[in-house]
């Protein structure tokens, strides 16, 4: 047995629990993803539809990966900002892109998971044996976002403020949050060429337009509080941006990938959904999510290599990690590395269009394995509604 077999086989043989965390019964692997590049919203992608964007992403991620696209069965896209006379943009996606007419296509919407959600739909069909090939992914224009939906139904506050009463709730200091904010942007730049494999250039933009090289504490420190500016410690330079892109990601059985001849990228270990009471912090759902996850595949955060925390604000990613640690929702982790976070930079840096942010995050992740020959990688994203999602990716 080779040492590749080992190791996923370690997650494999774990017994699942119940029904909140999906078991693969048959592999699946991601053996590509790609993306646009994330720009800020009302600039250099203000005219560009979401459509045009998703068709951008998949049409060139499935160019540079030379894998042909007539074996495509499936394909589920989401987003948060559809064009009314486009419900279904996943079928539009279909026709725009060229992939096959027969492709069965729908679109989903979870907030910032939305893009986590569509791999899921993916994966259980191929899992279960239903096909064997799906595209996933995700966009959002937040340039033509209605300014409603930055804030939360159920409770009339805006994640901001939201974050804000969490900050205080778990005593997170401005310092360390700017701290998370410039290794963000450190690491997105110093990751440039690496991730320019995964972007596709689009009107005349070729790098992510956040990541920033002349940050540093002293210019983040100066930065006056957003949402409670009497009180509070939450900045446009900690929190993540309103951005425009889109993400893609092909999925395959193993057995297929290997009938293709293609090396996975990483394959899905294990995926874990939560929700809970606003209450409990709008985004702390992670705090099960995460837990759990690890729980039911029987693998320790101490031997995660890589982990990604989606920075919706560096004060929720040092929420998390601390709510791990410390068991306010499941079992304790142990410590969080934070040398293996977000190593190539994350949301507040490189942008949060939210639809596209979950496969950003999972192409990002399997390819940083692939070129570490890690063995396992964890991500963890919050969302809107109280809700989270959780990966875990194996070589």
């Amino acid at each position: 047995m080779t040492n590749q077999r080992v190791a996923n086989q370690h997650v494999a043989d774990k017994p699942y629990a119940n029904q909140r965390v999906t078991a693969p019964i048959r592999r699946v692997a991601i053996v590509a993803g790609g993306r646009t590049p994330f720009i800020k919203s009302g600039k250099a992608f203000a005219e560009i539809d979401s459509l045009a964007m998703a068709v951008h992403a998949t049409r060139g991620m499935l160019d540079r990966s030379g894998i042909d696209p007539e074996l495509i069965e499936s394909v589920v896209f989401g987003t948060m900002t559809p064009d009314p006379l486009k419900p279904n943009l996943a079928r539009e996606l279909v026709f725009e892109a060229g992939l096959p007419i027969n492709a069965e296509a729908h679109t989903v919407a979870s907030y910032c998971i939305t893009g986590l959600r569509a791999v899921t739909v993916v994966a259980d069909a191929i899992a279960g044996g239903r096909i064997d090939v799906g595209l996933a992914g995700g966009v959002d224009s937040l340039t033509r976002a209605s300014m409603d939906l930055f804030r939360e139904p159920s409770t009339g506050l805006n994640m901001g403020e939201h974050m804000e009463l969490t900050c205080k709730e778990w005593d997170i200091p401005r310092e360390r949050q700017d701290e998370v904010a410039l290794a963000s942007h450190r690491n997105a730049v110093a990751a440039r060429e690496k991730l320019a494999g995964e972007i596709h250039p689009l009107l005349g933009e070729e790098t992510d337009s956040g990541p920033r090289a002349d940050t540093s504490l002293e210019a983040l420190a100066a930065l006056r509080p957003v949402f409670d500016p009497e009180h509070g410690t939450l900045t446009a330079g900690n929190s993540s941006p309103v951005t425009d892109g889109a993400a893609a990601v092909l999925l395959m059985s193993e057995e297929k990938a290997a009938e293709c001849g293609l090396e996975p990228l990483a394959y899905i270990g294990g995926m874990a959904y939560a929700a809970h009471d606003p209450s409990d912090g709008l985004l702390m759902a992670p705090a099960i999510a995460v837990p759990r996850l690890l729980e039911s595949t029987g693998v320790s955060l101490a031997e995660i290599d890589l982990i990604e925390i989606h920075e919706a604000f560096a004060a929720q990613a040092l929420a998390s990690a601390a709510a791990w640690e410390r068991g306010w929702k499941g079992a304790p982790t142990g410590p969080v590395d934070w040398s293996r976070v977000n190593v190539n930079g994350s949301s507040i840096a490189v942008g949060h269009p939210w639809a596209a942010t979950g496969t950003r995050i999972l192409t990002t992740l399997a390819h940083e394995m692939k070129r570490r020959d890690a063995r396992y990688g964890l991500v963890s994203i919050c969302a809107a509604g109280a809700m989270a999602g959780a990966f875990l990716l194996s070589r």
